[in-house]
């Protein structure tokens, strides 16, 4: 045991240490987020001749993940290193190393989407990264809005929008691009959507719209200035929603 604690402890020194690894390269992200970057498999770590009984096993797992997810290692390298390659959904989730994948599937969202906050990506390029721009308009919302793709784009306008409201809470300006150029009808409104459904404080979707005096990011606009803004039309719809929603829900 004292060798497995030993080698613990040097791995954790090893991982806390952001000059350990080189950076990865970017690469494009693929069409479902749980598909990590398309990485060759001999990029990810790789650590053999350990000898270990049953506690020390699930330890040095739990260790391994933690590096996967580091690493960003892809997914289907993470499942042939588990043992869950080829398996189809119920023999995936009755294997013994399930909890492992699991794991490592919700933590690498939550990695990526801590990413894109830190970087202040954009609602429209999270839309892009996830592939959802093969849509353009919102008579064709219905064609994504219960996919896994548009789930991990929800919920990073929830955090994007949190962000947001805490930093103008705080009274600083936020610095993240609030509308970006190209922005589609169809992403404008899924945004608008999840804004009202979350019933967002109207001068905070305003400026989150890009509804704000020329020069002065954190003051929303007013009155006919509003109204002649060109796109009014998301802050109408995001109101006329935001009334049917029920407090609490």
């Amino acid at each position: 045991m004292r060798y497995i604690e030993t080698l613990v402890l040097t791995l954790i020194v090893v991982l806390a240490s952001s000059s350990a690894f080189p950076a990865l390269p970017d690469l494009p992200f693929s069409s479902h987020p749980a598909q990590r970057r398309s990485l060759r498999a001999s990029t990810a770590p790789k650590v053999e001749g350990i000898n270990e009984n049953s506690a020390e096993r699930g330890l040095w797992k739990h260790i391994k993940v933690r590096w996967w997810l580091e690493s960003e290692a892809p997914d289907a390298y993470v499942k042939k290193m588990l043992k869950l390659n080829g398996l189809d959904n119920a023999a995936l989730k009755a294997h013994k190393n399930y909890k492992y994948y699991a794991y490592f599937a919700r933590k690498s969202e939550d990695y990526l989407l801590n990413k894109w906050l830190r970087t202040d990506i954009t609602t429209f390029d999270a839309w892009k990264n996830l592939k959802l721009d093969r849509i353009t308009h919102r008579n064709q919302l219905n064609q994504v809005e219960n996919t896994e793709n548009f789930r991990v784009y929800s919920r990073y306008v929830k955090q994007f929008n949190a962000n947001v409201a805490s930093t103008l809470d705080a009274g600083y300006t936020p610095r993240a691009v609030m509308v970006a150029r190209g922005s589609t009808d169809a992403e404008m409104t899924a945004r608008t959507l999840i804004m009202a459904k979350a019933g967002i404080d109207d001068k905070v979707a305003k400026v989150l719209l890009g509804m704000t005096v020329p020069g002065h990011p954190t003051i929303p606009l007013r009155g006919n200035d509003l109204m002649k803004h060109v796109d009014y039309k998301f802050f109408t719809l995001f109101l006329e929603k935001k009334a049917k929603v029920t407090p609490g829900k």
